[in-house]
């Protein structure tokens, strides 16, 4: 069934199936405000993901949706955030992107194609990623699955705006997860993260230099940065620390 059957036939505009997120008391409340607006396109699973930590379980970071837990297990258990297509992609981007572009198969390492594969078993190989500004520089998205083609651009617009509502009524039904997410380390600069990630590669600086189009001197500098605010008397220890805290995916 499209949207066009599913909300214009039935007498409704958008403003009227729009959630009030402001009234979920829980988590339970939010997924379901969230589950019941989508079901109005045929849209599903769905998950809000904030990861503050890959070394912890995944239900000790912010997840939350329809997203099978045995997935989310399996997931969680093979590290597969640091190799994730969709994880990867949300950090470089700022609108939302198709899952079909995501999972472009030339473009699939051997890894990849195996992350694509499980999660299209789970019915989340169509659809659409949503990035998010994450609190404290954490990687955060929406991931919304199924069919978007009857999807119009308005229905698409309060798709989008929902889900970030989402995730602001989240953070404040859980605030400790930013409390006990607070890095003891300030946040790296979009620059000191790019230079630790060429580092992370065995690139030297003058390299990264090259690759960046900054002076060897800068790169030094920023690299020097990095070293301050991770407390760490050493490159190595900084990319170390730097991938641990989800400041860098290499």
């Amino acid at each position: 069934m499209s949207m066009n059957t599913t909300v214009e036939d039935s007498g409704l505009c958008l403003p009227d199936i729009y959630p009030d997120f402001s009234q979920a008391g829980d988590a339970s409340g939010l997924i379901s405000l969230f589950a019941g607006f989508l079901g109005h396109f045929n849209l599903g699973p769905f998950a809000l993901a904030e990861v503050r930590s890959a070394n912890i379980d995944w239900r000790e970071n912010l997840i939350l949706g329809t997203i099978p837990e045995t997935y989310l297990d399996q997931y969680w258990a093979d590290r597969s955030i640091f190799d994730s297509p969709l994880f990867l992609a949300c950090l470089h981007a700022c609108r939302p992107i198709p899952l079909s572009q995501i999972y472009e198969r030339k473009r699939l390492t051997r890894r990849g194609q195996a992350i694509y594969n499980r999660a299209a078993q789970y019915g989340l190989g169509e659809g659409y990623a949503f990035p998010l500004k994450g609190r404290f520089n954490r990687p955060a998205l929406v991931l919304v699955a199924g069919d978007f083609k009857t999807i119009d651009h308005a229905a698409f617009l309060y798709i989008e705006m929902a889900g970030m509502e989402f995730y602001h009524r989240a953070c404040t039904l859980f605030p400790e997860n930013g409390a006990h997410g607070t890095r003891p380390h300030q946040p790296l600069s979009q620059r000191e993260r790019e230079t630790l990630t060429w580092a992370a590669k065995g690139k030297t600086d003058w390299e990264i230099a090259q690759l960046l189009g900054i002076s060897e001197r800068t790169v030094h500098y920023h690299i020097e940065n990095a070293k301050k605010k991770m407390m760490v008397p050493t490159r190595l220890q900084a990319v170390v620390e730097a991938i641990k805290t989800l400041e860098i995916l290499v």
